[in-house]
């Protein structure tokens, strides 16, 4: 078997075993799974979360797409009451979008979430294992942000 064939394998493997740590709890789903947001729609949520409000041309630049497509994105996130827009004040014919507060809490009760999560799958670590870990991600970050992955 080939080396690169084998590696792949050895990835796949490692997938798979962590997928096992979400499938335990799935009867725990969160109450913010209920929105049935895409995945479009959620980076919108976060990148405004990061960003702060901004005009729909930038939401367009920051989704990739046209601002047709973008405005169709807002307005299905708009229905849900997690984001609204407004015309600046300093001029009218701009379109700003931002968080709501339900947004805001969303995106805090996902991240509050998503930390919860992985607190409780590393508790089950020892230290050695938990210092292990640490070295691991970071080499993997370190080399994913460097391009040698």
């Amino acid at each position: 078997m080939s080396e690169g064939l084998e590696r792949e394998r050895q990835i796949d493997a490692v997938v798979e075993a962590m997928g096992g740590l979400w499938d335990k709890d799935a009867h725990d789903v969160p109450e913010w799974v209920a929105q049935e947001l895409t995945f479009s729609q959620m980076r919108l949520l976060f990148l405004l979360s990061r960003n702060g409000p901004a005009p729909m041309s930038r939401i367009a630049e920051w989704l990739g797409v046209g601002l047709p497509t973008a405005s169709g994105t807002v307005e299905r996130v708009e229905r849900h009451g997690l984001v609204s827009r407004q015309h600046r004040l300093d001029d009218r014919r701009v379109v700003e979008c931002g968080l709501t507060e339900a947004g805001r809490h969303l995106i805090d009760e996902i991240s509050g979430t998503r930390l919860e999560m992985m607190r409780k799958v590393l508790g089950v670590l020892n230290g050695e294992e938990l210092a292990q870990m640490a070295g691991l991600i970071t080499t993997m970050v370190t080399r994913t942000r460097s391009g040698t992955a």
